[in-house]
């Protein structure tokens, strides 16, 4: 699976009695995102972490040209209407990263159900070296059950300036296997050094397009 350049992750609150229903527009409107510019598009709902119950929609293009055809088809997207106006869904957060390499062979067959969202700022490490240590960290996501790892560096939006790592998983149980393994991880006890963690969250996939 190819780095898309960009990583656009847009957050909204959404009323429990509407949830389901916003779901089910969220993957429609996912299509419509894929037939106008975005090679890839994950959403779902956040069960821990700063915003919990929070819906979390996730866009991975090759060029920004991608996300502004996007930006201009929401206007006629009857999906998103539907989300703001029936389901009242109210987007608080959209930033857009540019994405950062790491070797990582992905497994999205069978498909993810957890994303684990860390956001960290870097302290003493410089880019290349904090690159370099987290893809030294790669065999142990990927062994412990990680199934795709990607990063992206704030571009615009809120908290500019610091990078934010995606792991997917299968279940719960690999999430706890992985944490147990880094804490033996010496490229990761370097970046626990070198960088500062202010937000993890988990998501519940409900879909990848």
């Amino acid at each position: 699976m190819a780095t898309q350049k960009f990583i656009v992750i847009t957050a909204a609150t959404c009323p429990v009695e509407t949830r389901s229903a916003a779901l089910a527009d969220m993957e429609k409107f996912a299509q419509n995102c894929r037939d106008n510019g975005a090679a890839r598009v994950t959403y779902g709902s956040v069960i821990s972490g700063r915003h919990p119950g929070a819906l979390i929609f996730i866009q991975f293009f090759d060029d920004l040209d991608g996300f502004e055809t996007v930006m201009d088809t929401i206007p006629s997207s009857a999906a998103y209407g539907r989300l703001l106006n029936t389901h009242c869904v109210m987007p608080f957060s959209r930033n857009i990263f540019r994405g950062k390499a790491i070797p990582f062979e992905p497994k999205i067959d069978p498909r993810p159900n957890y994303l684990m969202l860390t956001r960290a700022r870097r302290k003493s490490l410089e880019e290349a070296d904090f690159l370099d240590l987290l893809a030294q960290t790669a065999p142990t996501f990927k062994k412990a059950g990680a199934q795709t790892m990607r990063m992206g560096h704030t571009f615009t939006g809120s908290d500019l300036g610091t990078y934010m790592l995606g792991v997917t998983y299968p279940d719960m149980a690999s999430i706890e296997a992985t944490y147990d393994a880094l804490t033996n991880d010496p490229a990761y006890a370097k970046i626990s050094a070198g960088v500062e963690i202010d937000m993890r969250s988990i998501t519940k996939i409900a879909g990848i397009l």
